[in-house]
């Protein structure tokens, strides 16, 4: 007899047990049906593919001549240019600056810089606009050489036969950096441009 009473005891504790199990999913089925199912945001896709790096653009080298004379004049005493017959860089050179106001003999080439940056045009004043060049490293040792040895010389940066500038070197400049200026807008742009024109 105590061993029914025990099987059945024990039968109990089990319905009771199984009874307790059935509310709790029940509880839980109700309690997880009241809020909206939760959505997470999609994680970002990460791209591997790498992009094409942009092509890198080659300025043509720029020839510095010696300025041996200079003279005020009017634009229609210029000499045409040629530019599908560049002077050869051994022979003198008569041309003008862009501005068309002065005439200049120039020496054989001594040099062509290589630059590899043109900045934008900016303004100093009111009345003058700068446009700066920067040189790879050994045009900046060879500019470095030549201005040390070349004080207070009257030099010419040319494209296609014109004079973009003729500065006087007044000191030594290592910095691989020649800032040409000019007096208008329009002219800092033309100089930029021609400056910084693709090889």
């Amino acid at each position: 007899m105590a061993r029914r009473c025990a099987a059945s005891s024990t039968s109990a504790s089990v319905r009771a047990l199984v009874a307790r199990l059935a509310s709790f999913v029940l509880l839980a089925v109700v309690l997880c049906s009241c809020h909206p199912p939760q959505h997470r945001a999609p994680e970002p896709v990460i791209s591997t593919k790498i992009s094409p790096t942009a092509p890198v653009v080659n300025i043509a080298p720029l020839p510095v001549r010696p300025v041996h004379r200079s003279q005020l004049i009017t634009p229609d005493k210029c000499p045409a240019p040629h530019p599908d017959a560049p002077v050869p860089p051994a022979a003198v050179l008569v041309t003008c600056d862009l501005a068309r106001t002065t005439l200049y003999t120039l020496g054989p080439q001594v040099m062509q810089i290589v630059l590899t940056h043109v900045d934008a045009p900016k303004s100093l004043t009111a009345d003058f606009y700068e446009v700066n060049l920067t040189m790879d490293p050994p045009s900046t040792t060879e500019w470095a050489s030549f201005t040390a040895v070349h004080l207070h010389s009257h030099v010419a940066f040319i494209r296609d036969d014109l004079v973009l500038e003729a500065p006087i070197i007044e000191e030594h400049v290592t910095s691989g950096e020649v800032a040409l200026t000019t007096q208008t807008v329009q002219a800092a742009d033309q100089l930029a441009g021609l400056a910084g024109r693709p090889a």
